[in-house]
C-alpha cells in the first residue's frame, strides 16, 4: 500500500479511513499481509508554504499542484527499490494524488486506486470558497483545477480498478472513466462501538465537533456555524471541538471548549460519552464526512447538513437530523427538539453499514477480481497459463 497519509501517528479523516482499509485487507479470508509505505513519515511542519511552493513549482512541472505536493525521489525510489526485492500480489494507491507513481510500477503488478474524494471537484469548491481573496491568481487556479482534473480521470482510466467511499463519486467518474471497475466501501471500524450512557441533566446541551480543523472543508462548516448559527442560540449549548489547530479563532467565546488532538481508541471513546450531539456543518459536495459516519457506528445522535450525508449508505434514522439553512439549525437547536434528539439512539440497521465484517466480502471480491483479471491478462499477452503472484510475508 502506498499511502497519502501515514496510518499510525495521523489523526484525519484519511488515516481514519486507512486504518478501517487494513483491517479489512488483514481480516479473514484474505488475510493479507501488508507493506504501508506512507508517502512521509509525519505531515509536514510547513504544509501552507509547501502548498504555495507546489502551485508555483507545478508552471514548470508536468503535474498538478496537488500531486507536486507529495512528491518525493526519496519516496520513489523507496518503493522502486522495495518492488524490485519483494514479490507482491497487488499494489493499493491509496489516494489519488499517488497517482504520478503509476510510472514507476511494474505493469504485471495489478492495482487498485483508493479514491478519499474527486480531487478536482474539491479543488474546484475550494477554489470557490476563497472567492476574491485571491484573485490575482484566478487564471493560475482554474488553468491547475483543469489539469488536476485530466490528471486524476486519466490515472483512474489506466488503473481502472478503483474503490470509492461515496456512491455518487463513483456514480460521478464512471460518467467520465468507459471501463472502469468500480466498488464502494464506506469507512469502516473494527473497535467495539460504545456503550452510551443514560444522558445526565446537564446545564446546557454538549454538541461536539470532530476533525482536522486546519482542513479548509472543516474550517468553513465551523465558521459558518460560529458566525450563523452560535450568535442566535438562546438555549443554553457548550461546543467541543476535537482535533487539530481546533479553536484559536475562537477562544474569545466562553460556550467554546478546545480539548485538541485525541489519540487512541479509549480517547476517541470518550468523545461519544462527553457530547450529546455531533454536529456536521459541512458544505462540500465531493468525499464523504468520515466524523458522521463514526458517530453512527457508535450509536451517537448527530445534526448535519444534507452534504454531510452525500454518499453514505444512510436511510431514514430519528438519531440523524439534516438541516441545511442556518435559520433552520437555529430553530432546531432553541426548540425542546434538540434536546428530544440527544435522547435518541442510532437505529442497528444505520449503525451496520460502517463494521469492518459488514463491508468484508464486498471488498475481498473487489480484491480478488482486480488479481484474477490482471492474471488473466498476462496469460493472454503470453500465452501460458495464468498463476498469481506470491503473497509477500514481510509486513510493516
Amino acid at each position: 500500500m502506498l499511502s497519502i497519509v501515514n496510518p499510525i501517528v495521523e489523526r484525519n479523516g484519511a488515516s481514519t479511513v486507512t486504518r478501517g482499509l487494513l483491517k479489512l485487507l488483514a481480516s479473514p479470508p484474505l488475510k493479507a499481509d501488508v507493506d504501508c509505505i506512507p508517502v512521509r513519515h509525519q505531515p509536514s511542519r510547513w504544509h501552507r508554504l509547501m502548498q504555495i511552493r507546489s502551485l508555483t513549482h507545478s508552471r514548470f512541472s508536468n503535474l498538478p499542484a496537488k500531486a507536486a505536493f507529495v512528491y518525493s525521489t526519496e519516496f520513489r525510489d523507496k518503493v522502486i527499490a522495495r518492488i524490485r526485492n519483494t514479490r507482491y500480489d497487488l499494489i493499493i494507491l491509496n489516494g489519488a494524488d499517488l497517482l504520478w507513481i503509476s510510472d514507476y510500477l511494474p505493469k504485471s503488478i495489478p492495482r487498485i486506486l483508493v479514491a478519499h474524494n474527486i480531487e478536482h471537484r474539491l479543488f474546484d469548491e475550494q477554489v470557490q470558497s476563497i472567492g476574491g481573496w485571491y484573485w490575482p491568481a484566478n487564471k493560475l487556479l482554474r488553468l491547475e483545477g483543469k489539469r488536476l482534473k485530466d490528471y486524476e480521470l486519466n490515472g483512474m482510466r489506466e488503473t481502472r480498478n478503483v474503490m470509492f467511499l461515496s456512491q455518487e463519486d463513483s456514480r460521478y467518474a464512471q460518467s467520465q472513466c468507459e471501463g472502469l471497475r468500480p466498488t464502494t466501501v464506506p469507512p469502516v471500524f473494527d473497535y467495539k462501538p460504545v456503550i452510551r450512557k443514560p444522558r445526565k441533566q446537564h446545564r446546557s446541551l454538549e454538541l461536539g465537533v470532530l476533525g482536522n480543523l486546519g482542513w479548509w472543508p472543516n474550517q468553513l462548516g465551523l465558521r459558518w456555524f460560529v458566525r450563523e448559527v452560535l450568535p442566535n442560540l438562546k438555549s443554553s449549548v457548550r461546543i467541543n471541538l476535537f482535533g487539530h489547530s481546533g479553536g484559536r479563532r475562537w477562544k474569545g467565546d466562553p460556550r467554546i471548549r478546545e480539548h485538541g488532538m485525541v489519540e487512541g481508541i479509549q480517547q476517541i471513546c470518550q468523545i461519544w460519552q462527553t457530547c450529546d450531539l455531533l454536529i456536521c456543518p459541512v458544505f462540500s459536495s465531493a468525499g464523504v464526512c468520515v466524523k458522521l459516519a463514526e458517530a453512527l457506528y457508535n450509536g451517537v445522535p448527530v445534526l448535519a447538513t444534507s452534504l454531510a450525508a452525500r454518499g453514505l449508505p444512510i436511510g431514514e434514522d430519528s438519531a440523524l437530523i439534516l438541516l441545511d439553512g442556518s435559520r433552520e439549525w437555529v430553530d432546531f437547536l432553541n426548540s425542546t427538539a434538540a434536546w428530544q434528539l440527544a435522547e435518541r439512539q442510532v437505529s442497528e440497521k444505520t449503525k451496520a453499514p460502517f463494521s469492518v465484517g459488514a463491508q468484508k466480502a464486498v471488498f475481498h471480491q473487489f480484491v480478488n477480481d482486480a488479481i484474477l483479471a490482471s492474471s488473466v491478462a498476462g496469460s493472454r499477452s503470453s500465452g501460458s497459463g495464468g498463476t498469481v503472484i506470491a503473497k509477500t510475508s514481510d509486513t510493516i
